[in-house]
């Protein structure tokens, strides 16, 4: 008996079409022979162009890919910023409206890269959570990583950037209208926006291993001691499960001092082999790209003076 497709999500726009690239085709290539994803793209306007090419990588597989435009006109109320904090990051909170159909589903960021399949998600248990996400520091007054909030009083921050969705239970209980209120209220004092609107808002998440969202600096690390997020992050894992981790991660994340892989001189060569691979169309650098590269050879060069 097929499983029946897992839904997943990406939001993103031209600026990043290169690393959308790269996070579709590994977890398209991490998938176990029996699943099959349902991959949905919320974007604000990509041309014929854009949406045949990536139409094209998966035209030989078992895998479906389907784009929804999003009038970003909609979130011109919300507290947003430039760079990677453009209203996009409000667009995950669309997935209940978007996949009406669905009872559950999936968002990622695309700064990641796939390395285990996902569908065991759609059949863990939830409790009376709606969303699911990994933990990213112990609440309190003395967070190192995220920004304190008193009006959360909940045990943990968690990440934004890999959520798993109770769509019923969301839709029932109005939670995106909830997140978008909150960030409407905190406008002023938000800096991450969807991720403090989104542990200010919901209380209940469930926490997901680690492995969903293994930080590179913890996947590169000769010890996972040596990596600046472990100060905080060993408060709230054990130093097992971080090594696990690891070892076996499920999702590796780009996030940190390293910076972006397609942005810099060194680039791990598992993802420089993706990246080699993306399709003339859609392999547009950006100014900032262009931009954050050269700062990375200059950064290279005085460490090799050193």
């Amino acid at each position: 008996m097929s499983m029946a497709p897992v839904p997943i999500v990406f939001a993103f726009d031209q600026r990043v079409l290169r690393p959308a690239v790269v996070a579709i085709n590994s977890l398209v290539d991490a998938a176990h022979e029996d699943t099959t994803y349902e991959i949905h793209i919320l974007h604000p306007g990509f041309n014929g162009k854009i949406i045949s090419a990536f139409t094209s990588i998966l035209a030989q597989t078992r895998h479906r890919i389907i784009f929804h435009l999003v009038d970003p006109r909609q979130f011109d109320t919300l507290p947003k910023g430039r760079g990677s904090w453009t209203e996009i990051v409000y667009y995950r909170f669309l997935i209940p409206e978007v996949l009406k159909d669905h009872d559950r589903a999936i968002y990622s960021d695309i700064d990641v890269f796939f390395k285990d399949d996902l569908s065991t998600l759609m059949t863990l248990d939830m409790g009376n959570c709606p969303i699911g996400a990994v933990i990213g520091e112990v609440n309190s007054p003395n967070m190192q990583c995220h920004t304190y909030f008193p009006e959360n009083a909940s045990e943990y921050i968690y990440m934004s950037g890999f959520l798993l969705f109770d769509l019923t239970r969301m839709r029932q209980d109005d939670i995106s209208a909830r997140i978008l209120a909150t960030a409407r209220e905190f406008r002023r004092r938000l800096k991450m926006y969807d991720l403090e609107a989104l542990n200010l808002a919901c209380p209940d998440i469930k926490s997901l291993p680690f492995d969903y969202c293994v930080l590179e600096s913890i996947y590169e690390s000769d010890s996972i001691k040596d990596a600046d997020e472990f100060p905080w992050l060993s408060k709230a894992y054990k130093y097992s499960d971080l090594e696990k981790a690891k070892i076996k991660p499920t999702i590796i994340h780009y996030a940190g001092k390293l910076g972006k892989p397609w942005r810099r001189i060194n680039v791990p060569y598992y993802y420089r082999q993706y990246l080699e691979d993306v399709p003339r169309a859609l392999n547009k650098r950006t100014f900032r790209d262009m931009r954050k590269l050269l700062e990375s050879i200059v950064k290279h060069k005085l460490s090799k003076k050193i």
